[in-house]
């Protein structure tokens, strides 16, 4: 099931940043390797995306697949 959201957070250096949910709830954290679109292109704040719920290497909710809508 895709879900939608807005990047709140983005650090390009450590590769990991934040998604918004637009149902509510918490923020769901993301990593440079969810992208499904070229590494070299990084999301901006405020940027609608959709994307997938997995589970993180920590065992915490996490995006996956993120794409631009």
């Amino acid at each position: 099931m895709k879900y939608f959201g807005t990047v709140k957070s983005f650090d390009a250096i450590k590769g990991l940043g934040e998604i918004k949910p637009e149902t509510g709830g918490d923020m769901l954290g993301f990593e440079r390797s969810a992208f499904s679109w070229e590494n070299d292109s990084v999301p901006t704040v405020g940027q609608r995306l959709s994307y997938d719920v997995g589970t993180s290497k920590e065992s915490r909710p996490c995006a996956l697949n993120l794409a631009t809508i």
